[in-house]
């Protein structure tokens, strides 16, 4: 766990000095910040559920460009194979990469408490739980797309590629939610088990359920687990 948390930290620190990781957030609070200004002043929604799916759709295409240079990055550089010889689990990488990236999206998150503020003192019937526990199951999505970023920032050292790989990947399951609409109904309660609006809604409507939770923690574990078998993989080809 320490190594986890010490490669975490390092990455950390190293993407707050990143001018690009300053760039992603400004565009991600203004596109977010303009749509959140829609849902209150013209739609009149004195909730944040309405903020919480726009926020959901900004994943799709924000968390990709903070994670496509994950491990790419590291195989252009070269610094990949250094890792590869040293006394450090893959699985210690990869997670020290995800950890690091959530740390960013909680960060990015942080600052969108000003629109839960403004909303608890403008808004009527205000609910604190539900709200809360909205803000909860974003963060559980959000673990779900990064740990997508640094699967796909495994598969190529191009960080463009990798960037395209994980939006192809995110899109198409945040896309379940039209797909399913066109399915016949007999399939619609196995299609949206891989939905992510259907495992979200539960949060958004202010009901924890274990079920949903579980789906977010054991889908990070797949891609986190398909991230180090490439890693693998590769330290392999590179040994013969």
């Amino acid at each position: 766990m320490r190594t986890i948390l010490t490669i975490a930290f390092k990455e950390f620190q190293l993407a707050m000095r990143s001018i690009s990781s300053y760039i992603v957030y400004i565009l991600f609070l203004i596109v977010g910040g303009a749509a959140y200004s829609t849902v209150v002043f013209k739609i009149g929604d004195a909730g944040l559920r309405s903020y919480y799916e726009i926020l959901h759709a900004l994943f799709v295409l924000f968390i990709p460009a903070l994670t496509m240079g994950s491990i790419a990055r590291e195989q252009h550089s070269g610094t990949m194979e250094i890792l590869f010889t040293m006394p450090i689990r893959l699985i210690h990488i990869v997670w020290g990469k995800i950890l690091a990236a959530f740390l960013q999206l909680l960060t990015l998150l942080s600052f969108t408490a000003i629109f839960y503020a403004v909303i608890a003192v403008m808004g009527v019937n205000f609910d604190h739980g539900a709200n809360l526990l909205g803000f909860v199951g974003m963060l559980l999505a959000g673990l779900c797309y990064i740990s997508i970023g640094i699967f796909a920032s495994s598969l190529h050292e191009n960080q463009i590629q990798a960037f395209v790989i994980a939006l192809v990947i995110s899109g198409f399951f945040f896309a379940m939610r039209y797909v399913i609409l066109l399915m016949p109904l007999s399939m619609v309660r196995y299609l949206q088990f891989f939905s992510f609006d259907h495992h979200l809604a539960s949060f958004l409507r202010g009901v924890l359920d274990l079920r949903d939770v579980l789906f977010f923690l054991a889908f990070s574990l797949i891609f986190s687990f398909l991230a180090e078998f490439r890693l693998q993989a590769q330290n392999l080809l590179q040994e013969r």
